[in-house]
């Protein structure tokens, strides 16, 4: 084992699996701060907006989370193909459809099914934040714009970090599907890997650790931004 695994870091397959934890990582953020925007707007038009969109929220979030990523991905990945062809020959672009279709699916697939969960991540936060501590900003003269920049979304983060770990740990993991639709991310690497050296097994066990590593230390930020975000807000409600 320790020979195999001397060979494949020596042909290079170590930094192609090292690439591909950097771009699953790339993929993950982008696709989680879209989900972010989506799930925050989602959740004020739940919790307070018009029936019509509530009712669009509902859908979106019904949809999405009833229906597997892998399906979601293929039909955002053939929906686009054709089109993403036509612009990348009329532009002579030949990376269009090599790297930067692929990565933009991916970022597109992991915002809209991150963002699914994170509207009713936010919807609880919105809901665990006191309205009397509102009213009482209302009534000291504070506007609107310094009740949400003081008062709603210090406490909207706090509440809704421990959804939003969840969420963000399963989108690091569903980017290994995007790898289906040619995007070499971590997966991706590791397969290539796995079929050049006929080592499976050692590819798959250093994928394995590389997730497991990325995992240990998202979670590791997750636990200081709750303890750094929640001073002074112990016992307020968890």
């Amino acid at each position: 084992m320790i020979s195999s695994l001397y060979d494949i870091l020596s042909a290079g397959w170590g930094t192609m699996l090292l690439r591909g934890a950097g771009m699953t990582i790339f993929i993950s953020l982008f696709g989680i701060c879209l989900g972010l925007v989506i799930g925050i707007a989602g959740a004020a038009l739940k919790s307070g907006g018009h029936w019509l969109a509530r009712g669009l929220i509902g859908l979106y979030t019904l949809l999405v989370r009833s229906v597997p990523e892998l399906l979601i991905i293929y039909l955002l990945f053939f929906g686009t193909v054709q089109p993403a062809a036509d612009l990348a020959d009329w532009l002579e672009w030949d990376d269009l459809m090599g790297k930067v279709f692929p990565t933009l699916i991916g970022i597109l697939a992991i915002g809209l099914i991150s963002g699914s969960y994170s509207v009713e991540v936010f919807r609880g936060a919105f809901k665990a934040i006191d309205p009397g501590q509102l009213e009482a900003a209302r009534a000291i003269g504070m506007t609107r714009r310094q009740c949400l920049w003081r008062i709603t979304l210090p406490q909207l983060f706090w509440y809704a970090l421990p959804g939003a770990n969840n969420v963000w740990q399963n989108a690091l993991k569903d980017t290994a599907l995007i790898s289906l639709v040619g995007l070499v991310e971590l997966m991706r690497a590791a397969v290539l890997g796995a079929a050049a050296t006929r080592a499976p097994l050692m590819l798959y066990l250093l994928a394995g650790i590389l997730y497991f590593l990325i995992g240990v230390c998202s979670q590791g930020l997750f636990v200081w931004a709750e303890r750094h975000f929640g001073r002074g807000m112990t016992g307020a409600g968890r």
